[in-house]
């Protein structure tokens, strides 16, 4: 077999002597090194992530408990169950007092489900002057966290020089439970 490779062209030889050694470094790097390599790059990246976590893991805790605080004062902006109905009444009347507007009697209306809490829905008639008409609404907007106007008209009564206000107002708050419930 030596006495055969000794008869080949010396340009195959050294050929045969370069094409091995760089055929088995290829696939050396191919099905050992490759796969290694990025190995290690993943772990570096993970490691790094990790890292990276860790060190926001304050930050995210503090911000947690900002949302937990502003949740409690939220949930404690809703109105008890009990006393929600008569309760918004005298808050709008308060409202409409401070502000100049006179407002008639409000009832309110069917209590709702709306994404796990109550809402109740008023049609409210309030008369005055426009601007004392546009301070109480905004009263009621920065106030009354748990009530959203829905609609407002205006009109003008020509004959008493005055704005009357339609309003559809709903108010949120948690439902009662079985131990609230007479």
């Amino acid at each position: 077999m030596i006495a055969q490779l000794l008869k080949l062209d010396a340009r195959v030889l050294r050929l045969g002597l370069v094409a091995v050694p760089v055929m088995v470094a290829l696939l050396g790097w191919n099905q050992v090194l490759r796969p290694a390599w990025q190995t290690r790059q993943n772990a570096a990246a993970q490691l790094a992530a990790t890292r990276q976590t860790i060190a926001e893991l304050p930050a995210r805790q503090a911000q947690a408990a900002a949302l937990a605080r502003e949740t409690a004062a939220l949930d404690r902006s809703l109105d008890a169950p009990d006393t929600a109905p008569t309760h918004i009444a005298g808050l709008l009347d308060g409202l409409a007092r401070g502000t100049g507007v006179e407002m008639l009697p409000i009832f309110p209306g069917q209590d709702t489900e709306f994404e796990g809490l109550r809402e109740t829905r008023y049609e409210v008639e309030a008369s005055g002057g426009y601007p004392q008409l546009v301070a109480w609404l905004a009263a009621i907007e920065t106030r009354l966290a748990n009530v959203a106007i829905q609609e407002a008209s205006f009109s003008r009564q020509t004959a008493r020089d005055e704005v009357r206000l339609r309003l559809r107002l709903a108010v949120y708050r948690r439902p009662a439970t079985d131990s609230q419930q007479p």
